[in-house]
């Protein structure tokens, strides 16, 4: 009887939300966007909202004659649970025609209903799990995947002649698929594992892993975290436990955040990293977004993954909304969005018209001083890279 009841209220609720799902004006179209503005991961929030409004005011608040309403709702962290009672909250009571945010894979999964029931186009701005789109055709992605960044890495180490990498990450689904699709790229190019460690979540003590790690005698070892508290923790740990100093290289992806890197000082000198994008990227539409973004917020402000994610984000809000002429038609924008492309801060994009996933280049990165200031510094591209971990899915 209760999975009958269960059954029967998801078909109401989905009911409700495609009955109701309809714009408040005619010329207001309004977007809601899910985002950590409180707890640990707060910084992500912060930076998704900097960006967004940044689009906004580019734009004069329109696109063509539409005006857009962005309405913020804070998830907290990793809360599926109110990921997906915020995101119908907002169909069904705010009325949006687009969601964006979502910067974990449970929060992302837990809107797919919602996003397919409304037929409501949902852009994931940070999960880097592959194949989560597959879960709704309502689903785009803003950011990139760990399959996406780690197999160019892993090439490049093959590249330098690396033979023995350790692989550490956090053990949920992007940590997986980390370890997954660097193991693979590195020993197909030719390169051994000299062992893998799946740290728990929340995980603040690295020194067991640390010592492990040290035994096991890499030439390099390759990290994922989720970037906040976890990666600043392991990072600090492989500089006091002195594997550094050892000898032992250290990689990583979207880990090493500018605004983390003077905690760090001299020590993250030299660790590479893979990542589709760098605030000290030279492309003109990076220098345009960054200088733009510092004149609105202050000259401290340092866009990261979150911030193009969430600009790229309304890019591809505005030509669905330009393609529907602002017409609450999911199919017709989802139809839309397939194969279009424009010249993103992070370098040309172009949303791959079968998965859904972004093409876009993946830039190698070397921690180093520019202007007395520690950066990312990409000097290797990949450029239109595929997401490879749909293949596997």
């Amino acid at each position: 009887m209760a999975l009958n009841f269960l059954k029967y209220s998801l078909v109401a609720a989905g009911a409700a939300l495609v009955t109701m799902a309809a714009p408040v004006r005619a010329d207001e179209i309004r977007v809601g966007v899910i985002a950590s503005f409180s707890g640990p991961y707060s910084n992500w929030g912060k930076n998704i909202q900097e960006a967004t409004d940044y689009f906004l005011a580019q734009n004069g608040g329109k696109v063509g004659n539409h005006t857009i309403k962005v309405i913020y709702r804070d998830v907290g962290g990793n809360n599926p649970a109110r990921a997906r009672q915020l995101a119908e909250e907002l169909v069904v009571r705010d009325k949006v025609q687009y969601l964006a945010g979502l910067e974990f894979t449970p929060t992302a999964l837990a809107v797919t209903d919602v996003a397919t029931q409304a037929k409501v186009p949902t852009i994931v701005n940070n999960s880097g799990t592959s194949g989560i789109l597959s879960r709704s055709p309502y689903l785009l992605r803003a950011g990139y995947t760990q399959w996406m960044v780690a197999t160019p890495l892993a090439k490049w180490v093959a590249e330098q002649g690396g033979k023995k990498v350790f692989l550490a990450a956090a053990d949920y689904a992007p940590g997986i698929d980390a370890i997954n699709s660097f193991r693979r790229a590195f020993t197909e190019a030719g390169g051994a594992i000299s062992g893998e460690a799946k740290i728990p979540m929340n995980t603040t003590d690295f020194s067991t892993y640390m010592q492990k790690i040290k035994e096991a005698n890499p030439e390099y070892l390759y990290m994922f975290m989720p970037v906040g508290p976890m990666s600043v923790a392991f990072i600090k740990s492989f500089v006091e436990r002195g594997l550094g100093t050892s000898g032992i290289k250290l990689l990583a992806t979207a880990e090493t955040e500018e605004s983390e890197l003077p905690a760090y000082g001299d020590a993250a000198s030299g660790v590479v990293t893979a990542l589709h994008y760098s605030a000290a990227g030279t492309e003109p539409a990076n220098a345009a977004f960054v200088a733009g973004l510092q004149k609105k917020y202050g000259a401290d402000r340092i866009p990261n993954v979150a911030s193009v994610s969430a600009y790229d984000s309304m890019t591809m809000i505005a030509e669905m909304i330009r393609a529907t002429d602002g017409k609450p038609d999911g199919d017709k924008a989802m139809a839309a969005i397939k194969g279009y492309g424009w010249d993103s801060p992070r370098g040309p994009v172009k949303v791959d018209p079968e998965t859904r996933e972004l093409i876009q280049n993946v830039y190698i990165r070397r921690i180093e001083k520019v202007n007395g200031k520690y950066v990312n510094k990409p000097f290797k591209t990949y450029p239109a890279v595929r997401d490879p971990g749909v293949k596997v899915q």
